[in-house]
C-alpha cells in the first residue's frame, strides 16, 4: 500500500472514530436520546402515513360529521366526516418539510453572512453588519403574512418566504461568535503565514463555531415550524395541502371548540408543540456534546 493510500485510510479512520464518539456522547445524553426518539417517531409516522393511516385523509363521509373519538375513529372526524387522525398523519409531512428546509436554508444564509461580518474588520465588516441590523428592523411575521398573501400560498412559496426572512437573528449570533474566535492566536498565526481570508474562515473559524451554527439551525427549524403553523392557521397557507396549520385553520373556521369538537384542534396543536419540543431537546443536546466548555448537565443530575 502506498503512503498516500495509508494517509487517506488513516484520515478516514480518524473521522469515523470522531463520529462514533460524537454519536455515543449524543445518545448517552438524556435530552439527546429523548429528543431523537420523539423526533424520529414524528418523522416515521409522517413518512409512513400512507401505510398506517386508517382512512384516506381526503375521503368525505368515512364517518359521521364531527363524530367524537371512538373505536372506529380514534380522534374523531371533522365537519365533512373525514378522519382527523389520518389527516394529522399526512399533515406532518408538510409541517416538517417547511420547517426543516426553511431552517436549513436560513441557517446556511446566516452562516455565509455572519462569518464574514465577524471576521472582516473595517469597512467590509461594517457594511455587512449594517445590512444585518437593517434586516432586523422589519417584523418577520408581518412580512411573512404580507408576502404569503400576495406571492401565493403554495408550499414552496412559504418555504422561500420563511428562508428569506429568518436569517438575520442567527446571522447576528454567528457574527458574535466569529468575533470571539477571530481574536484567538491560532487565527492570527494563520494570517501571518499568508493564508487567504477564505481559507482562514473555512479551516480555522468555521470549525470553532459549528456548535453555535448547529444550535441556531435547530432553533430555526423550531421557528419556521411555528411560523408555518401560524400562517396556516390564518388561512394564508396552501389550504389545498394538509398541514397541521391548515387543520387548525379549518377547525377554527368551523368553530370547533364552541361546537364541542375539541378533538379537531387538539391533535394538530399537540403535534406542533411536540415537534418543536423534540427539536429543542436535540438542539440542546448537540450544544452540550459539541461545546466542551459548556457544563454538561442532564436531567436528574445533582
Amino acid at each position: 500500500m502506498s503512503t498516500t493510500e495509508e494517509t487517506t485510510g488513516g484520515s478516514s479512520s480518524r473521522r469515523f472514530d470522531r463520529f462514533r464518539r460524537f454519536l455515543r456522547a449524543f445518545l448517552t445524553n438524556r435530552k439527546g436520546l429523548l429528543g431523537t426518539i420523539l423526533l424520529g417517531t414524528i418523522v416515521f409516522i409522517s413518512v409512513a402515513a400512507p401505510l398506517i393511516a386508517p382512512y384516506d385523509p381526503e375521503a368525505y363521509g368515512v364517518g359521521t360529521a364531527l363524530a367524537p373519538p371512538s373505536a372506529e375513529h380514534l380522534f374523531g372526524t371533522d365537519d365533512l366526516g373525514r378522519d382527523v387522525l389520518s389527516r394529522f398523519l399526512y399533515g406532518g409531512r408538510i409541517s416538517l418539510l417547511v420547517g426543516v428546509v426553511s431552517g436549513v436554508v436560513a441557517t446556511l444564509a446566516a452562516t455565509l453572512i455572519g462569518v464574514p461580518a465577524g471576521y472582516y474588520r473595517g469597512r467590509i465588516g461594517r457594511w455587512i453588519t449594517t445590512a444585518i441590523d437593517m434586516s432586523l428592523v422589519f417584523p418577520p411575521f408581518v412580512l411573512v403574512v404580507v408576502f404569503a398573501a400576495y406571492a401565493g400560498s403554495s408550499v414552496w412559496n412559504i418555504i422561500l418566504i420563511l428562508s428569506l426572512l429568518s436569517w438575520p437573528i442567527p446571522a447576528r449570533t454567528i457574527k458574535a461568535k466569529t468575533l470571539s474566535v477571530r481574536e484567538n492566536d491560532f487565527v492570527e498565526s494563520t494570517e501571518a503565514l499568508g493564508a487567504s481570508d477564505f481559507r482562514i474562515m473555512r479551516q480555522e473559524v468555521l470549525p470553532n463555531i459549528l456548535p453555535v451554527v448547529f444550535a441556531n439551525g435547530i432553533l430555526q427549524m423550531v421557528y419556521t415550524i411555528l411560523m408555518e403553523a401560524a400562517v396556516g392557521f390564518l388561512g394564508l397557507g396552501d389550504t389545498a395541502r394538509i398541514s397541521w396549520g391548515t387543520m387548525l385553520y379549518f377547525a377554527q373556521k368551523q368553530a370547533a371548540l364552541s361546537s364541542g369538537a375539541w378533538w379537531w384542534m387538539i391533535l394538530p396543536g399537540f403535534g406542533i408543540v411536540l415537534a418543536a419540543f423534540s427539536f429543542i431537546l436535540v438542539g440542546s443536546a448537540l450544544d452540550e456534546v459539541l461545546n466542551p466548555r459548556l457544563q454538561r448537565r442532564t436531567w436528574g443530575d445533582d
